[in-house]
């Protein structure tokens, strides 16, 4: 007879884990985002005026691809070359402020960061929104992905096409997005970009002479990759509207023990500025906006959110489960229709079966 042993944590137990975690997250997050903030207020000024860009010169992107294939290490160059940071080997996984993340180089919180590029004398508000980089994150992954137009999808040039970078097409495929199609690591001795380009065609039906070659590591092409981002990732215009009443997506939130939960947004219709009162269409509570501000990556104060921006507020939410990832906001007063995609975070019990007898299990 083969007997079991079962190990449960409890309710209050999961609770109690979610907890540790959480402030630890926050810990780090804090500390990083100032170490960042030393260096990083070069590619944004402090009198930035975010009605200076109209909608066809916004870009909301996000870089999709399998773990440890370059995704945050090209969000580094990016940064880099747009001068949102400054350039130094100090930069690593900037983006990442997590330990874990650090550790095991794989994106477990989605993080943002608006950037201003200057392309035909021109200048561009690039919004790129960091996805998580693990499968067991899809619902993350896109909602993050619904609020862009437009997706990187890096693939290792030594690996090919792995699990995630189809899973991860196919939601940004269903999506609507465009998708830049991106071979990084040309660098690496064993690479073989060719061979790559024949399975994005195969799998995918993309032209292999609109793949882009790049070095991630050493900032090998990235320059095209950002100029690709503002050709061919069409604006938000399509999908918003200035003069209807706001509607904002939260794609993303973190708790902050002194100013409850900070939200990130794309607002999708209307507009957002500081003291407005917004109402949560899952919730149908309604928040006074106390902070409002963009990522760059620190936080940035701002007076005012305009139609396709992405930034951050908070309303003194004092609970996690009032802001819940895929949620609408908008204005204390009037009717809304919520955007699509929602689904409600679900409380999970962990257990595991553990065989005493494993040659019977065998």
């Amino acid at each position: 007879m083969m007997m079991t042993s079962t190990r449960v944590i409890t309710s209050r137990g999961v609770r109690y884990l979610f907890q540790m975690r959480a402030n630890s997250w926050n810990i780090q997050r804090s500390c990083l985002c100032q170490s960042i903030s030393k260096g990083s207020r070069e590619g944004i000024s402090d009198d930035l005026d975010l009605s200076s860009f109209p909608l066809e010169r916004i870009r909301n992107f996000s870089i999709i691809a399998h773990v440890d294939h370059g995704k945050s290490t090209l969000a580094d160059r990016i940064l880099e070359l747009t001068g949102a940071i400054k350039t130094n080997s100090n930069n690593k996984q900037v983006l990442d402020k997590l330990q874990v993340e650090r550790e095991r180089g794989i994106t477990v919180k989605a993080q943002t960061a608006s950037i201003v590029y200057e392309y035909d004398d021109k200048k561009y508000l690039l919004n790129l929104i960091d996805t998580p980089g693990h499968v067991d994150f899809t619902y993350e992954v896109s909602r993050s992905l619904a609020a862009c137009q437009g997706a990187v999808l890096l693939i290792d040039a030594n690996e090919g096409v792995q699990a995630q970078t189809v899973a991860n097409f196919y939601l940004a495929f269903t999506n609507e997005l465009a998708i830049i199609p991106v071979i990084n690591k040309i660098d690496l001795k064993n690479a073989n970009p060719e061979d790559v380009k024949e399975q994005l065609l195969n799998l995918f039906e993309i032209d292999p002479d609109k793949v882009l070659k790049i070095s991630a590591k050493f900032g090998t092409n990235v320059t095209d990759v950002i100029e690709a981002i503002i050709k061919d990732v069409p604006s938000p215009e399509k999908k918003c509207k200035i003069n209807a009443p706001l509607r904002a997506l939260l794609f993303d939130s973190w708790f902050n023990r002194y100013r409850g939960v900070v939200c990130m947004i794309l607002v999708v219709d209307g507009a957002l500025k500081k003291g407005d009162f917004v109402t949560s269409s899952h919730s149908g509570k309604s928040y006074e906006v106390k902070d409002l501000g963009i990522l760059v990556p620190q936080e940035t104060p701002v007076p005012q959110l305009f139609t396709g921006q992405v930034g951050y507020f908070t309303a003194n939410i004092r609970a996690a489960k009032e802001a819940q990832i895929g949620d609408t906001f908008h204005l204390k007063g009037t009717s809304c229709e919520p955007l699509e995609g929602f689904k409600s975070a679900k409380p999970m019990v962990c257990s595991n079966d553990i065989s005493l007898n494993m040659s019977l299990a065998q």
